[in-house]
């Protein structure tokens, strides 16, 4: 067998705690083999020794595979893919799932990939082969003191199962990839653009006359449960989008005004990507090609009810 082990930083879980991500990860205790390892960890940095060192819980993959760049089974592409950087973009979407459920400053920056079959021999302890490299997230300043249960925890292996569903090449893809790049920016005139960027790809339409009213009418139908909220979602909207169009622009000032309205699009993006993975069709109805349908129909509709899915 061979690992792929991803030390989180923040994360300091009861000893012996194991929480399933799907059928790729486990969240459990950080194997006492990788820090044992002296040889293969003095060659790290300070900072990543310390915080491979530190860590008290990883993500961990366990898998077959004889070599680096091993061709993953579950890859249905049409050019394979090693299952060890596969693994790395599945920690990344894990780590979103995390934030997603509950807004923390739960990361990781660096993994361990270890094999255990090297040139025909069986290798007790595994032998780390490869460490790469990526860019933190970064969560918003207010949510930095924010407390997480495991059963926060719990719900967001789920949530990862599900979104782990998500094919290449689509809206919610898109959306992610959008998300992560903004959630590994701490520069708030990177990060606020790449959010809305994300919203676009999903509530987004091909047509690009009137983005601002048909995103905001778009949203708040989808997001609202009374026609109050529907009204406040609206207001919420137009000021946020209206503020991406001035940072887009160059004309954005740091200050708790700009501070409110990356809060309150994160919030939005954490909601939206809750609500498309757990009500019940929306993941086929986003994934479909009549995304776009749907969407305009539900607001022709004027009803807080989704209109038939696709």
């Amino acid at each position: 067998m061979s690992f792929t082990i991803v030390p989180l930083q923040g994360l300091g879980l009861p000893v012996g705690s194991t929480i399933p991500f799907g059928t790729k990860f486990v969240l459990q205790s950080v194997p006492e083999w990788l820090k044992q390892d002296e040889s293969y960890l003095k060659d790290l940095s300070r900072k990543e020794r310390h915080d491979t060192l530190d860590a008290k819980q990883a993500l961990v993959s366990e898998y077959y595979a004889n070599s680096l760049g091993y061709p993953d089974p579950e890859w249905t592409g049409q050019q394979p893919k090693g299952i060890q950087d596969l693994r790395l973009q599945s920690a990344i979407l894990a780590n979103m799932s995390i934030w997603l459920i509950r807004p923390t400053p739960i990361r990781f920056t660096i993994a361990f990939h270890a094999l255990t079959h090297l040139e025909g021999r069986e290798i007790d302890p595994p032998v780390i082969m490869q460490s790469p490299r990526e860019p933190p997230l970064w969560c918003h300043p207010r949510d930095g003191s924010n407390p997480i249960l495991p059963r926060h925890l719990i719900k967001a292996g789920k949530l990862f199962e599900r979104l782990s569903l998500v094919p290449r090449k689509n809206a919610i893809w898109a959306a992610i990839r959008a998300f992560w790049v903004a959630l590994a920016s701490p520069q708030p005139d990177y990060r606020y653009p790449l959010f809305w960027q994300g919203i676009e790809s999903l509530f987004g339409s091909e047509k690009t006359w009137k983005v601002s009213p048909r995103i905001r009418d778009r949203l708040s139908y989808f997001l609202a449960d009374t026609p109050a909220m529907r009204e406040k979602i609206c207001d919420m909207v137009e000021a946020c989008y209206q503020t991406r169009s001035e940072v887009v622009h160059g004309r954005w000032h740091e200050g708790p005004d700009l501070e409110d309205r990356i809060y309150e699009t994160e919030g939005i993006v954490r909601t939206v990507v809750r609500h498309i993975a757990d009500k019940p069709g929306m993941l086929g109805a986003f994934l479909s090609p009549k995304r776009d349908d749907f969407l305009e129909a539900w607001v022709r509709s004027k009803s807080l009810a989704p209109p038939q899915l696709p």
